[in-house]
């Protein structure tokens, strides 16, 4: 098997090879080659991993390079970690956002449409290629907004794609916190449907018993929030907090079990609130100061590349590597991570259930059979069907229906480079829609990504 990470610079490519060479034999004998445009980081990434036990015992061989063509040649699963387009203008996009009443992310939001926008010429070129040196490979999408991406890959490219996420081990946390305890717990199975980053739990069982039974008697009116342990930084801290709460208040009042607490896509249910409480934490900052944190940031990459450097410049017992003695959490073995699972549900023959974002084809009630959205699917030697067939509950499903139609057309309009879709796409947006203030803001971050996007998407302006 042959397995491409583009983007493969990116530290965290570090731990989620760690979790695939130890969980099966699915790359024994094969290849992972990691394709970066700055081959050096490549080449530090593959390196790293290099000197790994889990590496060691894998028989596998690992290459590097800034040649995609080569990359691909005969590539049975392809992974896509990048983010599109400049830092700078991403934030300038985020500070149009909020001084026009929304909110700000990579994902599901007006600025995470825009990273799609930027994004989009890159990805189809990927598949392009991929359609000339591995057809029949799969793509696993983890650049923002996954589903944007989804749609325009599996509608406008013979690729067979799935956009995922690394909030789908953000349950394994979630719910042992709502009953009590500040531990990772993987004794849940759960199946959901919704929207990446807004998806609900719709059956599951922990250990045997029925998971809403366990929630029924966990979240009652005197439900209290977990006491968390020592280790975690304040603002990591703040945020656990105000998603437990708010899992606990969905479920009270709209009949909800949030899977994923990211709140880029939850914060779609409490948005006014998220707005102003976002506001008040200082986010409106200046573009003065949004250069300097671009700059910071960049600086703050390079000096992670010199730490790895330096961890790497001698050897490590598999004592070091088991440990988080290294200090870098994106070298940490992930075992459970989607990618990783991925990979064997590709190569191996036992079934691999995850959560992904595609095409519903049917599996979800009430949705048009292209219209991409979040579901449970099961993957077993390359072939892929749902895990269900699901109903989005009904308090919700509006809301769902609404955004996963804006991120599918949106997928459209990127691959047909068509100004007029692109405007209605956006304008689909379930926030403020069509308003003046909407408007605004989309002819802003035109106007702000106008150099990195293609000259016939800027036409969207004549139509808001």
């Amino acid at each position: 098997m042959k397995a491409v990470f583009v983007g493969g610079g990116a530290h965290r490519v570090v731990g989620i090879l760690r979790g695939a060479l130890a969980g099966s034999d699915v790359l024994r004998g094969g290849e992972v080659h990691l394709h970066d445009l700055d081959a050096s980081r490549a080449e530090l990434v593959a390196r790293t991993v290099m000197q790994t036990p889990e590496y060691a015992g894998a028989d596998c061989r690992i290459t590097w390079g800034d040649s995609l063509p080569e990359a691909l040649e005969g590539a049975d699963a392809v992974s896509v970690i990048l983010m599109a387009g400049s830092r700078l203008t991403f934030e300038l996009g985020n500070r149009a956002s909020l001084r026009q009443g929304f909110l700000t992310s990579d994902n599901v939001s007006p600025s995470g449409a825009f990273l799609a926008i930027k994004g989009g010429r890159t990805l189809l070129g990927l598949a392009r290629e991929m359609e000339r040196r591995c057809p029949d490979a799969w793509l696993f999408d983890f650049a923002n907004p996954v589903a944007v991406f989804s749609a325009m890959l599996n509608h406008h490219t013979r690729i067979r794609s799935l956009g995922v996420c690394a909030g789908y081990l953000n349950h394994f946390w979630d719910l042992p916190r709502l009953m009590g305890w500040d531990e990772q717990d993987f004794g849940f199975d759960v199946e959901v449907a919704g929207i990446n980053h807004c998806s609900f739990i719709l059956k599951g069982s922990y250990r045997g018993e029925d998971l809403f039974a366990v929630m029924d008697r966990t979240l009652t009116d005197n439900w209290k929030p977990v006491r968390l342990k020592r280790h975690w930084d304040p603002v990591t801290r703040r945020n656990i907090g105000l998603g437990l709460r708010k899992m606990w208040e969905f479920y009270r009042n709209l009949g909800v079990l949030v899977f994923s607490t990211e709140f880029d896509g939850m914060w779609h249910l409490f948005y006014d609130e998220a707005l102003a409480e976002r506001r008040s934490a200082g986010f409106l900052t200046t573009p003065t100061q949004i250069r300097a944190d671009c700059r910071g940031a960049d600086a703050a990459r390079r000096r992670a590349d010199a730490a790895l450097r330096r961890l790497i410049g001698e050897p490590h017992k598999a004592r070091f590597w088991a440990t988080e003695a290294h200090g870098q959490y994106a070298l940490i073995r992930q075992d459970h991570d989607i990618i990783a699972r991925l990979l064997q549900g590709v190569g191996g023959r036992e079934p691999i259930t995850v959560v992904a974002s595609r095409p519903t084809e049917g599996a979800l009630a009430g949705f048009k059979p292209r219209t991409v959205a979040e579901y449970s699917l099961v993957m077993c030697a390359g072939e892929l069907k749902p895990r269900g067939t699901y109903t989005i509950p009904d308090s919700v499903h509006g809301l769902m229906s609404a955004l996963a139609t804006h991120q599918t057309l949106l997928g459209d309009a990127i691959a047909t480079e068509d100004p007029r879709l692109l405007a209605q796409a956006l304008l689909a947006y379930p926030v403020r829609p069509n308003s003046k203030a909407q408007k605004t803001l989309y002819r802003d971050l035109l106007k702000i990504n106008a150099a990195e996007i293609p000259p016939d998407l800027q036409r969207a302006a004549e139509w808001l």
